[in-house]
């Protein structure tokens, strides 16, 4: 009677576990179309099993006691999980590089027809024409409204570009807060899991299915990786930084660098200070470059870069002295900074496509500004200890005040050619004045000196310093027109786009513009040498402007770099583009893969459902026996 009794209850058993199969295979059904649904299967073991007796040989004879659902797991390959995150992740930061490269595009033009190039060309026109008629006050006049035009023109990109890099503090800042909602919520579901799992007779799958999506969506913002303990709970780590512990989470934050306003990603709770390191370029070797979220630090950079974050290779013609003595150590030291420059620069301007392009674009403006300019305003470099300063004691700046005579006697620096420099259309003949001006700072310092003071020049041949001029009443001035120097460290100090403005001397009086000869070089027609000086400046639109990157040493024309620097922009977006699609190709085959493992067949879950359903219906008819013995028996024993 007792044997018939357990075997009817295996047979319960077996309905059991038939059930709980449908139910398993009825959910996966629901839930084919359901986005980061994975697939569930029911782990199926034998019960314990009952000592009946002892056989002859001495083994012992056991019944069993039927089956019985162990687990519901979900099926899952982490490998593959953490494969399609890593290449979602990078698909994403390309993504944005791409978006950038195309942002820039149209802010030249170069998707509208409407380029910058046109800009220089007109440019170019313009001083062709002068070079025909410079004393036709019309077309000087047309030649500076067409260098404001084009002073402006340049502006307003390089403007449109630094205010495409800060309208990128937006993104930033939405996308650290959905970056903090998803921690949130994972802590919130490691709680959950925990708390169901505790007991080890049930899995909280569907949260954890719900908690598997926001990793998948974290993948796309940034490079993380993950661990699961023995409760269930996973913490996570954003590069390295922990983020999510079981129901602890922590949060990320945007701090505005004071110089510029960007924005830059902390750690606000867990003591790691900035999120991503940004001292390096970014690397597929590292995983740096993964994450839309780093795709935006990297695409604007750290500041708004200006010609003097490209680094100039040092020649070796700066180094040899007045003997032809090359100083070989001085050249050494001057190479191994460049060097560093160099690296530098890739890690930090070169890094970023849009400081790079303004590097490169402001550079394009201030050899165009200072070509032009020193052609109307020439200096010649002086060397302080070939300097004869003769009965000279006293100089005397515009503001009136003493000026410092030792610093004509000592190092290097520039004053204006006051012999072979032209002169304006105006009455006085004026010398010095520069097209293009430094907002706050004069092209020259003016010094009043007692007397004409005198250099040496390449052949070492005395020249005079300072313009004499004499007033009707037969007294002599000397002025020298010492150069105030640029200084990389102080906008002010700079020909860069942030600080230049057309000099307004000139858009008042149009006659100071230099077309004329130096009456010092004693010269017939006098505007046959403004002809002469226009036909130089045209020469000298297919001189050498310089290099466009330092990892390369090819050095181009105004027109070529103009041309090399879109094209390589160009190159750059469609590497990217092509890197995008490559990722998406990658991270769709990775997600077929994930699919044939955790996603839901329903032919394949029809085939089990009739499968449970046989199974259902033989423990069933089995049940239906025992019940039929169990009733012979009591009906036959009374």
């Amino acid at each position: 009677m007792g044997s018939l009794f357990t075997s009817f209850n295996t047979g319960v058993s077996g309905l059991h576990t038939a059930q709980s199969g449908l139910n398993t295979t009825s959910h996966n059904l629901a839930n084919v179309k359901t986005k980061g649904y994975t697939r569930q299967q029911n782990i199926q073991t034998d019960r314990y099993y009952q000592n009946v007796k002892v056989a002859v040989d001495g083994s012992q004879i056991q019944t069993g006691l039927g089956t019985t659902v162990s687990a519901i797991r979900q099926i899952r390959d982490a490998f593959l999980d953490k494969e399609y995150h890593l290449e979602t992740g990078r698909k994403a930061f390309y993504e944005k590089l791409s978006e950038t490269s195309g942002e820039i595009e149209d802010i030249f033009g170069e998707t509208e027809g409407m380029e910058f190039r046109n800009n220089l060309q007109s440019l170019w026109n313009v001083m062709q024409e002068m070079a025909n008629n410079p004393e036709d006050i019309t077309k000087r006049r047309l030649f500076v409204s067409t260098a404001e035009s084009f002073l402006e023109t340049a502006q307003n990109i390089y403007t449109q570009l630094n205010t495409y890099q800060v309208s990128l503090n937006k993104e930033i800042s939405d996308q650290v807060d959905r970056i903090n909602t998803i921690g949130e919520t994972i802590a919130y579901y490691n709680k959950e899991i925990a708390k169901i799992e505790a007991g080890g007779v049930e899995n909280a799958n569907d949260y954890r299915d719900a908690r598997n999506l926001l990793l998948d969506e974290l993948a796309t913002y940034t490079n993380f990786n993950y661990q699961e303990d023995e409760k269930g709970s996973i913490q996570v780590y954003i590069e390295n930084a922990l983020f999510v512990d079981a129901g602890v989470s922590y949060h990320l934050g945007c701090e505005k660098i004071p110089e510029n306003g960007f924005y830059t990603v902390r750690w606000m709770d867990n003591g790691y200070g900035d999120a991503f390191d940004t001292s390096e370029a970014y690397s597929t070797e590292r995983k740096t470059d993964v994450g839309s979220l780093r795709g935006i630090l990297t695409a604007r950079g750290l500041k708004i870069a200006n010609y003097s974050d490209i680094p100039d290779q040092p020649q070796k013609e700066d180094f040899i002295d007045n003997k032809g003595v090359f100083d070989e150590t001085a050249y050494k030291v001057a190479q191994n900074k460049y060097e560093a420059a160099v690296s530098a620069y890739n890690n930090t301007t070169g890094n970023s496509i849009i400081t790079q392009i303004q590097a490169q674009f402001d550079r394009l403006i201030h050899n165009v500004v200072t070509k032009i300019n020193d052609a109307f305003a020439p200096n010649i470099e002086i060397k302080g200890d070939q300097v004869d300063l003769g009965t000279v004691t006293k100089g005397m700046t515009a503001d009136g005040e003493d000026f410092d005579m030792t610093k004509l006697t000592g190092g290097k620096y520039k004053v204006l050619d006051v012999i072979n420099c032209p002169v304006g259309a105006d009455d006085h003949e004026t010398i010095g004045t520069e097209v293009f001006s430094r907002g706050q700072i004069d092209r020259y310092q003016k010094i009043t000196l007692n007397g004409q003071i005198y250099g040496k020049d390449a052949d070492g041949n005395d020249i005079p310093l300072a313009q004499k001029t004499v007033d009707a009443d037969g007294n002599e001035t000397y002025t020298l027109y010492l150069y105030n120097e640029e200084n990389e460290s102080d906008i002010d100090w700079m020909y860069t786009l942030n600080s230049m403005v057309i000099n307004k001397e000139l858009t008042a009086d149009y006659s100071l513009l230099e077309v004329k000869a130096n009456p010092e070089l004693g010269l017939d027609g006098a505007y046959a040498f403004g002809q002469n000086l226009f036909q130089d400046l045209l020469h000298s639109w297919d001189e050498d402007l310089g290099v466009l990157d330092p990892n390369s040493q090819a050095s181009y024309n105004f027109d070529d770099y103009y041309t090399n620097m879109i094209g390589g922009l160009g190159i750059r977006g469609n590497d990217w583009n092509n890197m995008v699609d490559y990722q998406t190709s990658l991270a769709e085959s990775i997600e077929d893969k994930r699919q044939q493992v955790a996603g839901v067949s329903s032919d394949e879950e029809l085939v089990n459902m009739m499968k449970y359903q046989h199974a259902y219906n033989a423990a069933s008819r089995y049940i239906n026996t025992i019940d039929s013995m169990l009733e012979t028996l009591i009906e036959r024993l009374g």
